[in-house]
């Protein structure tokens, strides 16, 4: 029988729905075989259409957590959902790496709820080129790019960000090619083309989350950049297509790496 598997940590928030946020993480992680841990920046009062309000947790009460989670595992890949700000993103960063200094970071910069909510306090080009300088690889959609650099060239962006780090550009808000993701990693680009009808896809609350969650699952499997993009576009797929509802159902998959 096996004993271990790999660990994954996630830091993001409390969803009750469990579409999104932490649930949805770890729901994902366990998925592909996967054992995640959870450190929570916030409590997100909502459900699948819509946040009331968020409550914040403290610098203090963050890095509390990380440390306990770090006091009985060892994390070589830490999945990094919302925060306040990236101000406390970058801290959280920091202090991941006073545990770890060769952590790999993925980093889902949810900077805006669907329901319109924003969660951070404000952005800033210099301040996110800073802090994908700090990331393994960073996850932004289509529309993400755009509230970060309003006017700019998306593709010349993200061709620029990923001589930072390694870039995943999420194609689901893109206004005519849906489902067209782009990776750009060691200065190529890899595009990923849906495979998948369009009519057979359903939208899902959480689906940025659970792509960045199976896409961290995968890497930690061992599976090389390209392949564990290619692994997480299909699983991505099949939760979206699951069912009608904006709710997804995940399903276990075949995580051998060999």
């Amino acid at each position: 029988m096996e004993d271990s598997r790999p660990s994954v940590l996630v830091v993001a928030g409390f969803d009750q729905s469990g579409g999104a946020g932490i649930l949805a993480d770890i729901k994902t992680l366990e998925a592909h075989g996967v054992y995640g841990y959870a450190v929570c920046t916030g409590m997100t009062f909502q459900n699948e259409r819509t946040i009331s309000r968020i409550h914040w947790y403290n610098e203090k009460d963050i890095f509390e957590q990380i440390d306990l989670c770090f006091a009985t595992g060892g994390f070589d890949w830490v999945k990094i959902g919302i925060a306040s700000s990236i101000g406390m993103l970058s801290s959280i960063i920091r202090h991941l790496k006073q545990h770890n200094p060769a952590v790999r970071i993925v980093l889902d910069p949810v900077i805006r709820a669907s329901s319109g909510k924003d969660f951070w306090e404000g952005t800033d080009r210099d301040g996110f080129d800073a802090l994908a300088r700090e990331c393994w690889l960073v996850m932004p959609n289509w529309e993400e790019i755009g509230w970060l650099y309003p006017g700019e060239d998306i593709p010349e962006v993200s061709r620029r960000l990923s001589g930072y780090c390694n870039l995943y550009l999420k194609g689901g808000h893109h206004p005519q090619q849906q489902g067209r993701d782009y990776l750009w990693s060691a200065g190529t680009l890899q595009v990923l083309e849906p495979m998948v009808a369009a009519e057979a896809v359903y939208p899902k609350h959480g689906s940025g989350c659970v792509l960045s969650s199976s896409l961290a699952a995968n890497l930690s499997l061992g599976y090389a950049l390209p392949v564990a993009a290619a692994r997480s576009k299909r699983y991505i797929e099949q939760f979206l297509t699951s069912n009608k509802t904006s709710l997804g159902w995940h399903r276990h998959i075949e995580t051998s790496a060999g």
